[in-house]
C-alpha cells in the first residue's frame, strides 16, 4: 500500500563545544527554521521601532523641558515688565495727585491731564495670566499676557507728555501768581500814622476842597521809605508840588508814587525787590509838615491804597 504523506523534512543542528565535550546533535523540524526566521526578522524591526520611539521620546521631553524652561522665563519677565509698570503708575497717579492738589489750593485751572490716561494694574494682571497660564482650559496665553502689559506701559508714556505739559503749565502759572504777587502793593512803604485818606479832603493851604489822590503817612524826617512791591524806577527825581519822587512800574498794570522824600536813594530803569529802600522822609515840595505821600495806580487810574496794605 503507498502512502500519500510526504516524509516530514528536519534539519540538524549540531554543536561542538572546545574541548573534551561531546558534540550535541538537535534535530529540527524545517517548519522552525522558517518561522523562526520570520520572528527574528519581526523582532528585529519592533528593536529598531522601539528604539526609534525612545529616541523620539528623549527629543520630546528635551523640547518640552524647554518649552517649559522658556514659559518660566517669560512669566517672570512679564512680572518684571508688571511691576515696572506698577510704580511708573503709582508715581504718575502721585504726579497727577499732587498737580490737582496744587492747582486747587491755588484756585487755577483744571488739569489737562484726563482719566483716560489711567491705566489698569498691571502687575495684578500679569499675576493673574502667570498663575492661569498653569491651567490648560482657563489659562491666557503669554503673548496676550504680554500685549496687555505693553499696552499698559504705552498708556503711561501717553499719560506722561500729558502730565509734563500739565506740570510745566502748572509752574508758568504758578510763576505768573508769584509774580503778580511780588508786583501787587502790598507792603507798607513808612512806619507811621495816617493824617489824610484818599478822597475828597478839605485843603491843608486854604479853604475849599481837593482830591486827594494817595494817603499821607506822617513820619519823622529821615524815616526809610520802601518800595511795596518789586518793580522798575520810572522817574526819581524833583517834580513840582509832590517835591523829591519816585515812581515805581510793578507790572501788571500796578505803579506807585513816593512824594516828599527829603533824599531819593534810587535811579531811573533800577529794578526794584519788594521792600527795598526808595528814599527818606521829608517835606520836599507842597507839604506842611515831614510825611509820605503813597500813591497807588491800577493802569494808571489812582486807587485807594488801603485796598492792597496788609493789616498791621
Amino acid at each position: 500500500m503507498v502512502s500519500n504523506k510526504k516524509q516530514e523534512k528536519e534539519f540538524t543542528l549540531l554543536i561542538v563545544p572546545h574541548g573534551d565535550e561531546e558534540t550535541y546533535a538537535m534535530r529540527m523540524p524545517y517548519w522552525w527554521l522558517h518561522w523562526g526566521g520570520i520572528a527574528l526578522v519581526v523582532l528585529f524591526i519592533s528593536s529598531i521601532s522601539l528604539i526609534y520611539s525612545l529616541r523620539q521620546t528623549k527629543l520630546q521631553l528635551a523640547n518640552y523641558h524647554g518649552l517649559m524652561l522658556e514659559n518660566r522665563q517669560q512669566q517672570e519677565h512679564i512680572l518684571f515688565l508688571a511691576k515696572q509698570t506698577t510704580e511708573l503708575q503709582t508715581q504718575l497717579q502721585e504726579i497727577q495727585a499732587l498737580d490737582t492738589s496744587i492747582r486747587e489750593m491755588m484756585k487755577l485751572g483744571s488739569s489737562r491731564v484726563t482719566t483716560s490716561a489711567r491705566v489698569q494694574p498691571a502687575l495684578a494682571i500679569a499675576q493673574e495670566g502667570a498663575t492661569r497660564s498653569q491651567l490648560t482650559n482657563r489659562s491666557l496665553s503669554l503673548a496676550a499676557t504680554l500685549l496687555r502689559t505693553e499696552q499698559n506701559i504705552e498708556s503711561i508714556k501717553e499719560a506722561l507728555p500729558e502730565t509734563e505739559d500739565s506740570l510745566k503749565g502748572l509752574e508758568q502759572q504758578v510763576e505768573e501768581r508769584q509774580a503778580k504777587e511780588e508786583a501787587t502793593p502790598s507792603l507798607w512803604p513808612v512806619a507811621g500814622d495816617i493824617t489824610s485818606g484818599f478822597g475828597m479832603r478839605r485843603s491843608p493851604f486854604g479853604a475849599g476842597r481837593e482830591f486827594h489822590a494817595g494817603i499821607d503817612i506822617a513820619a519823622p524826617r529821615g524815616t526809610p521809605v520802601h518800595a511795596t512791591a518789586a518793580g522798575t524806577v520810572r522817574m526819581a527825581s524833583f517834580n513840582g508840588g509832590y517835591g523829591n519822587v519816585v515812581f515805581v512800574d510793578h507790572g501788571f498794570g500796578f505803579s506807585t508814587v513816593y512824594a516828599h522824600l527829603s533824599r531819593i536813594s534810587v535811579r531811573v530803569g533800577q529794578e526794584l525787590a519788594k521792600g527795598q529802600l526808595v528814599g527818606l522822609v521829608g517835606s520836599t515840595g507842597r507839604s506842611t509838615a515831614p510825611h509820605l505821600h503813597y500813591e497807588v495806580r491800577v493802569g494808571g487810574t489812582t486807587v485807594n491804597p488801603m485796598r492792597f496794605l496788609e493789616a498791621r
